[in-house]
Formats: C-alpha cells, structure tokens, sequence
C-alpha cells in the first residue's frame, strides 16, 4: 500500500476548468484542490462550471476538493497574445496599447489599464512577468501615424487611439496575462509605489459575492497591505458565508509585526515569491520565505509556496535540478502545499508536472519521515504555542508522541473547527490525520492541511458509531487494515460549555 503524499498540491486553472476529463486526470496524478484567478478570467460562469465539475470529481474519487478563488486586486496585466509563448528580444521595438479587442503578439501588446498607459513618461521602463522582460518607453504616437509599421489594419482599432512605443531592454519570452508594471530601481522607491496600490477593488468585492455563491471555499487576496483588509472582508462574510476561508497572499516585504498580525488574522497564507522578488535581491527572498513559514507555524495557519515551482516544465517535459533542489527544500520546511500557477494553467503538461511535483514530494517526505523514526530528538525541535486552547494543545502533542511510540497507522478525530488538526499537523504526526467533521465546507478546508484527510458525517450524536464507521471507509480505501492501532482524540460538551477536544484512546482495528 502507498503511503498517501502529505503536501498538498493545489493547481490553477483558466478557462480550461470547464474540461472535466483534464480536472480528472489532474486529480489522478496528485492535485488536491484547485484555483482560479479572477485576473484570467473572462467570463464568471467559469466558476459556476469549476464548481460543478469539483462536485462531479469529488463523487468519482470519494474525496473533498477545496475551491479557492484569488482575486484580480490593481495588478495591470498583459492582454491575450496569438500564442502561447512569444519571444522579445532586446532591441525589438514593440508598440502598447489598451483596446483589448486586438489579439496581441511579440511586436503589439495590448495592456488591460488605458490609466496605467496614460501616466507613462519618455524614459520610463515597465517589467514585464517581474522583470523577465524589460522595456523603456521612447515615444507616444497616435495609432493613425504608426499602424503600418505594426502591420495591422488600421480598421482594427478606432482611430485617435494612443499607441506607446518601447525598446526591449531586456529579452524574454512573453505569455498572455502577465503581469506590467514600472520598473523601479530604487528599493525605497518600490516599496512606497507598492503601498499606495489598493489591495481590495470593487469589482474584487463583486467577484467575493460570486464566489461565495460559486460554494468556493476560500478567496485570496492578490496583495494584502494592512490587516483592516482581512477584516473588512472577515465581517462582511461573517453572517451568512462564516466557513469562507481568507487566505492572504504575501507580494512584498513587511514589517515583522505587521506581518505576523497579518497571518493571525487570515486563515492561511500564500507565499508569492515572484512578486517579492520585485523589490527584494533574489537571495533575501529565500530567507523571508523561511520566515514567514516559521510565523505561520507558529500561529497554526495553512502555509503555501507560489510561482517558479517547475517553471522549467512550462515548455519542457523534464525538471530542471534547480527546480527538483528548490522542491526538496520547501518540502522540508513542511509547508502545507505547494501552489501551482501558470505550470497547470497555461502550461502545455499540466498532467505531467503534477505527476513529477507529486513523486519529488513522496520520496522527500518518506525520507524525512524515517529520520524522525531514527532520531526521535528531531521531534522536538516542533515546539507549539500552549497558550488559547492547553488542553487541546497537551492533547495534540500527546497524540503525536504516542502515534510514533506505537507506530499507530492513523490519527482519527471529531472536530467542529480546524485548530487542533492544524495543531497535530504542524507537529508533524507520523502518521495520516483523518479529521472528521458534520460540515461540507470544513472538510473541503480540511484537505489544505499537510498530511490531512478529511471525512464527512451526518453530526456527531453518537461518536462510537461515527468513528467505526470511519474505520470502515478507511479499511475499504485500503488505508487501514487488520490489526493495525490508531490514535482517536474526541471532545465533549462539559457543563454547558462549547464542544471541545479534551479525550484520547488507542484502538486496535
């Protein structure tokens, strides 16, 4: 029997979610859950199509598939292009735009903010895909003067329109929906421009309504500023959608404590080391990378890595080393899942890179396991916050212990929240977590936890029942057999009080 893979791989999709055979295939290679970025999106029904289809897949495989929705922000991106991928090459001229109805390629670009084109100055240069490609700016014509040039039929776009003419400074290939922004050397610079964009629109506001209608089950902010952003949405949700999941999307250095009181608000948090890098040196991205890893352990909140995972598969059927030795890496740092981007949404093997991400983390994982069979010292190093919840934090970490003295095959629990299987997860059980709950959307949660299963049930009146019969589904997933001890931690209500974690015994199947 496989040991089933611990870290999460959580895959992006387009317009591709409506076809349901590549969602199978990709569920069957490794992907845990899957999300959309409203910045690709043309059309909202994609989502209503993405959640018809998770039900469908959910049902086939008998699992939970959590939905996660980012949302556009002020990001400016590049238009959709003839091709996949285009080349641009230094000393190109290539000519900007904002009319959207005209297909772009690597000489015209359309850009999707005619603002943002408008600001633009003689001598300004724009990074493209976070400085994969660099252009300055050296001219503004009217479309009329220049369209024979660009080679298009003047009737393709209204006359009087603005067209920004740039040289390629820096040569690269280009892909539909990038994102554009100015390239600013100044490191202070940066930070200040970063500060003053908006992190919550009104079309993201919209697009929240939507997904929540959509049964998503969690929305990601595409760049947080301050944590009031978390709580404005928190409370407008809090009535009528109180399971919604708000996972904040780190775009940029802050400061410690704005930071961690950042991640304690939200309910997990997405490492966007692509857009850090665009105002940080590329070897302090790293090492904050590391830091935010560690907050979020130490807060019990869901950590992801994003962007230049198997970058190299995008257009390549192998894995380059780097990106193999970069999987390793964050694979030890027991990250909860690991975010693929364009790999799976635009990329041309989606299927294939999700197979190989999949087999790297099993063979890490296994490895890391038996180190903490050999050396039970290392366990110890995965201290946890007692304070809020003791008894249920004495329990977790009792649990822990005793599922690797007894070499338990599960951990099996009853909860109402997410907190304590976060908690046994971030200890790092040695064994599969199967957490247990009466609510559909806690469980689809559930499955963005490291090395957690979860399992739906009609409430919790009668535990004893509740849990052999979890047993039994197990037992026919051929996750437990006969013989084999597992480790349950259940809670009860104790003089009035809420429901709570505060029991534990071993069974022998």
């Amino acid at each position: 029997m496989q040991e089933p893979k611990r870290t999460r791989i959580i895959c992006s999709v387009s317009e591709n979610c409506s076809n349901y055979d590549l969602l199978r295939s990709m569920v069957e290679a490794g992907c845990n859950g899957f999300t959309i970025n409203m910045a690709y999106i043309k059309n909202k029904e994609s989502l209503q199509i993405l959640n018809q289809n998770r039900c469908q897949l959910e049902a086939e495989f008998k699992t939970k598939i959590p939905l996660n929705l980012i949302l556009r922000g002020q990001v400016i991106r590049v238009g959709q292009l003839q091709d996949p991928e285009t080349l641009i090459e230094e000393g190109n001229i290539v000519y900007l735009t904002s009319d959207q109805h005209k297909v772009g390629n690597n000489q015209f670009i359309p850009i999707d903010s005619n603002e943002f084109l408008e600001k633009l100055n003689i001598n300004d240069k724009l990074a493209i895909d976070y400085g994969h490609i660099i252009l300055e700016m050296i001219d503004i014509q009217m479309f009329d003067q220049v369209y024979e040039k660009i080679g298009i039929d003047q009737i393709c776009l209204l006359s009087g329109v603005k067209i920004y003419i740039c040289r390629c400074c820096k040569t690269g290939t280009l892909k539909s929906f990038k994102p554009i922004s100015l390239f600013i050397e100044n490191k202070e610079q940066k930070e200040v421009e970063q500060q003053e964009q908006l992190s919550l629109t009104e079309q993201d506001i919209l697009d929240i309504d939507f997904a929540c209608e959509c049964s998503f089950d969690s929305i990601t902010f595409s760049k947080v500023n301050t944590a009031l952003d978390i709580i404005k949405v928190k409370e407008r949700l809090e009535k009528n959608y109180p399971h919604m999941q708000i996972f904040a999307r780190i775009a940029e250095k802050l400061k410690d404590e704005q930071l961690e009181e950042i991640i304690n608000l939200s309910d997990g948090c997405i490492i966007a080391r692509s857009h850090i890098s665009m105002t940080q040196p590329v070897e302090d991205v790293v090492k904050y990378q590391t830091q935010i890893i560690s907050f979020c352990r130490q807060l019990f909140k869901p950590v992801f890595v994003s962007t230049y995972i198997l970058e190299s598969m995008s257009v390549q059927l192998k894995p380059s080393f780097a990106d193999m030795g970069d999987i390793s890496n964050i694979v030890k740092q027991y990250i909860d899942g690991i975010l693929l981007s364009g790999e799976t949404s635009f990329g041309k093997f989606p299927v294939l890179i999700i197979q190989t991400l999949n087999n790297i983390c099993r063979k890490i994982e296994r490895k890391l396991l038996q180190e903490h069979f050999d050396l039970p010292q290392q366990r110890d190093q995965y201290q946890v916050n007692f304070t809020g919840q003791p008894i249920a934090t004495v329990i977790a970490k009792s649990c822990v212990e005793m599922a690797y003295i007894l070499q338990a095959k599960a951990i099996l629990m009853l909860t109402r929240r997410i907190q304590t299987t976060l908690k046994l997860s971030k200890l790092r059980a040695s064994c599969k977590i199967i957490s247990i709950s009466d609510n559909q959307q806690i469980c689809r949660c559930l499955n963005y936890i490291n090395n957690v299963q979860s399992e739906l049930v009609n409430g919790f009146a009668n535990q004893e029942e509740i849990i052999q019969e979890c047993i039994s589904r197990l037992i026919e997933k051929n996750l437990l057999q006969p013989k084999d001890q597992i480790v349950v931690i259940t809670g009860m209500v104790v003089q009035n009080k809420d429901w709570h974690i505060n029991q534990m015994k071993v069974l022998e199947i």
